[in-house]
């Protein structure tokens, strides 16, 4: 058997010994398990309470139409009743919340002016908005990094801590390739690690074994690959166990919480746009002025908007529920334009986070796993997107109701159009798997100078004494032999 060989036993001897480090292997997969698990307990109850939105409609419009049937007031039951809408989870969505902590993936869609609706969100507490959520992605991202460096750190360093470097250095195998078989070895009890997990989430949550998956897949080993490169490269250095450690953690702050930090903030500076809050506030005091103007300074530019109903008759001197549904639409119209610069805006900015991500392997696979799991800004653009097409559809179909002074027997609830996103089988993200790959080439490719610079270190000798040297006869078996290190 080589020396190589024997060399790798004796190591992966030793590191199965580490009860330590099984130990932490195992909560790493624990944990990964544990987010799964609690990823499809959310989107389970997510479903259930999208389930519910149908009943509680029909709940609702029965309770006005008992309330107002003595009034047999259209406009009004129209104002309170509030149409359910949702953005549905896919099969991907329990390994990555993304943005569904932050944005509602149900409403309640009114007759009534479209953008305050569409900016509002439920009452959550900021301190778990902050933290996020514990799912899958977190695990890959930030704690399989966190276990790599621990388990990697002094890799080459070891041998300075335990004084055995001498003798490491008098074996006939290059320094480089007996540091490239330690960090092959982690690699292979790190990377199970990952596949397990990814295997777990195909038979837990009844993944498809599509395109998708191989993304995901290759991503994530990249992703560890990257960290055992990086790895390799400080040890390179030659420096202590603390200087390694603390270089490795620096690195983990850098990619993972700073750099991004300042790219959101760069992006926030570079791109500013009115947000949802001052359209809101924007679209209300329009409509709210429209209470003090003549009725024809609403409905003039309302009738040029829709044509079909310019011949309405509309009392003017009086309150109107065709005036009133004007005076929203109206409201919605005036920031119209500024809400569209809102929406380029952050679609400019999902462009450059994307090109960020190039660099920033944490950014770039969490990016991958968000547009897989449709929680992703791009997907709910698409939403708000469809959420607005959906309100048009709606007054569509109620405005013939109010403009024509038609009654409560004339609204039939099962008439309505219904909304649910689906949100379509979302492509693989080339450019976050291209990014993850790409920095593995350039890191890859300061290997073999890494290696040529640990190879570079001068090898301990072994000095026999002067008397076998002068006499030609080879030491005895007793002699003494001094290590000199290099």
């Amino acid at each position: 058997m080589s020396p190589f060989r024997v060399r790798a036993r004796l190591e992966l001897r030793q590191l199965l010994r580490a009860r330590a480090l099984l130990v932490t292997v195992s909560l790493l997969f624990v944990a990964g398990v544990a987010a799964i698990v609690d990823g499809a307990a959310r989107v389970a109850a997510e479903r259930e309470v999208i389930a519910a939105l149908e009943p509680a409609l029909r709940e609702q419009e029965g309770f006005l139409r008992k309330t107002h049937a003595s009034s047999d007031d259209l406009g009004l039951v129209l104002y309170y009743l509030a149409m359910p809408i949702a953005h549905e989870p896919n099969e991907w969505t329990a390994l990555s919340t993304g943005l569904r902590d932050v944005h509602p993936y149900s409403r309640h869609l009114r007759f009534t002016g479209l953008v305050p609706q569409l900016y509002q969100t439920d009452i959550a507490n900021p301190l778990k908005q902050l933290a996020g959520s514990f799912d899958c992605g977190f695990v890959l991202v930030f704690l399989l990094p966190l276990f790599i460096i621990g388990v990697s750190y002094d890799v080459r360093s070891r041998d300075d801590d335990l004084g055995t470097e001498p003798l490491v250095c008098s074996q006939p195998t290059r320094l480089s390739r007996l540091l490239a078989l330690r960090l092959a070895l982690r690699a292979a009890l790190v990377s199970p690690v990952a596949l397990a997990l990814f295997a777990f989430a195909v038979a837990w949550l009844r993944l498809p074994l599509d395109a998708r998956a191989g993304a995901v897949a290759l991503a994530s080993l990249a992703y560890i690959a990257i960290w055992f490169v990086l790895v390799f490269l400080v040890a390179s250095l030659r420096r202590s166990s603390a200087w390694n450690a603390i270089s490795l953690v620096g690195a983990w702050i850098a990619w993972c919480v700073l750099l991004p930090a300042l790219v959101n903030a760069a992006l926030l500076t570079a791109s500013p746009a009115r947000g949802g809050v001052e359209l809101t506030l924007a679209q209300r005091q329009e409509m709210n002025a429209g209470w003090d103007r003549p009725k024809r300074a609403t409905l003039d530019p309302f009738f040029a908007r829709r044509p079909e109903w310019a011949s309405t008759p509309v009392p003017e001197d009086r309150f109107s529920w065709p005036w009133y549904y004007a005076m929203h639409e109206m409201g919605d119209a005036h920031v119209a334009r500024d809400m569209e610069g809102y929406h380029a805006t952050l679609a400019r900015r999902e462009q450059w986070t994307a090109r960020a991500a190039l660099v920033l392997p944490p950014l770039a696979l969490e990016l991958l796993l968000d547009r897989t799991a449709g929680t992703d800004m791009a997907t709910e653009l698409a939403f708000r997107d469809s959420v607005a097409a959906y309100h048009e559809r709606l007054k569509q179909h109620v405005y013939p109701l109010l403009f024509r002074g038609k009654g409560l027997a004339a609204l039939d609830i099962d008439a309505v159009p219904r909304h649910r996103f689906h949100g379509a089988a979302q492509p693989v993200q080339l450019s976050g798997l291209a990014g993850l790959l790409g920095l593995l080439a350039l890191l890859g490719a300061m290997l073999p100078l890494a290696a040529r610079r640990i190879d570079a270190t001068p090898r301990p000798m072994a000095r026999v004494p002067r008397a076998s040297v002068l006499s030609g006869r080879p030491p005895s078996r007793g002699a003494r032999t001094t290590v000199i290190r290099g």
